[in-house]
């Protein structure tokens, strides 16, 4: 059994060694748990959605893990219970994220289970630029993202898109880069799109922390993007989830820009 069907489109500019790649049987075995939870410098609310994968061949109805009990905490003293808003999924109210810290995610589902992660939400890096250039068609738009890394760090990095016609966007289609032998210069990400002249785009510079970086960069490269991975492939990727859970906890800081293609 395993999460069927993750599907992403992934650009690698730096490749970084694997590390806890869960492999699970096709056949039929206990559903595994699975954790999409984000928390940013953003305003909030932050949400954490919990579900249950189903065996691969089965079709793609993941059951909502209820009545769990969700917290959040930081290397700060601050906590907070989420509330399930609707089932299997859970917010914040008035937790505040803040850049350098660390962050704790505890899940305890109604049968007792226990699953735990942790990270770190790097310092944001602001964007430089958004520019476009002709695709190769020539009626549609390339979006260029250049910014400056900060040197002496190691940072990891996720580009995210979304536009005021959201068909012309593949919102599964992701971006990410790891600084590596470019630390200290300024990086570029692009992202095709179908945007013609008039359309406006709205671009997220997201920092991430290596954890994160690695679950996007072992996901596997098939169609149907990063809202399909509660479905399961042949191998999942890198989690900090732990007990066997699939999925991510990421606390990550966001920089945001807009521009109108021209």
């Amino acid at each position: 059994m395993k999460a069927k069907n993750i599907f992403l489109s992934i650009m690698l500019l730096t490749f970084i060694s694997c590390e806890k790649v869960i492999y699970i049987d096709l056949n039929t075995s206990n559903p595994k748990i699975i954790v999409e939870a984000n928390l940013t410098n953003q305003q909030g609310p932050y949400k954490v959605k919990i579900s249950h994968s189903v065996n691969y061949y089965d079709a793609n109805n993941f059951p909502a893990e209820t009545g769990a009990h969700v917290t959040l905490n930081d290397n700060a003293g601050t906590t907070e219970t989420l509330a399930e808003v609707t089932p299997g999924n859970y917010e914040t109210s008035t937790l505040q994220g803040v850049e350098g810290r660390t962050y704790s995610l505890k899940i305890v589902t109604a049968d007792g289970s226990e699953y735990n992660a942790a990270s770190t939400m790097p310092y944001h890096v602001l964007i430089d630029s958004i520019n476009f250039e002709p695709g190769r068609e020539g009626n549609s738009f390339r979006v260029i993202c250049k910014f400056k890394d900060p040197e002496g760090v190691l940072n990891y990095y996720k580009l995210h898109l979304t536009s005021n016609d959201s068909t012309k966007i593949d919102s599964t289609d992701i971006r990410i880069v790891a600084d590596g032998f470019a630390d200290g210069q300024e990086l570029t990400l692009t992202y095709r799109t179908e945007l013609v002249p008039g359309d406006s785009v709205f671009v997220m510079l997201e920092c991430i922390d290596k954890t994160t970086y690695d679950f996007y960069r072992t996901l596997p490269d098939v169609e149907g993007g990063i809202r399909s991975f509660t479905s399961a492939p042949p191998a999942n990727p890198v989690t900090n989830l732990s007990n066997g859970a699939l999925g991510y906890f990421s606390a990550r800081s966001v920089s945001v820009g807009a521009a109108v293609v021209h």
